[in-house]
């Protein structure tokens, strides 16, 4: 799985990430405490890098490169 982050949104207890290719990602959030633990308000408050590989929370210092979401997403679904 591959692509560029375009957009960021929020549904329950998943992150959902708009890529390039055309399709959202589901990510749960428990993958991703420091978000799970966040308030609405904060999570929508995030960046998207110029080359569109990371993504930013700067209120709560949070950091997700998209690359290695998507690589771990791929291994966790052979397993």
């Amino acid at each position: 799985m591959r692509g560029l982050a375009i957009d960021v949104r929020f549904e329950g207890r998943h992150l959902l990430l708009d890529l390039s290719e055309g399709r959202p990602v589901r990510i749960p959030l428990n993958w991703l405490p420091v978000l799970k633990a966040a308030t609405q308000e904060e999570r929508e408050r995030f960046a998207i890098s110029m080359d569109r590989q990371q993504l930013f929370w700067p209120e709560i210092d949070e950091d997700v490169n998209v690359a290695a979401l998507l690589a771990f997403m791929s291994n966790t679904a052979r397993r």
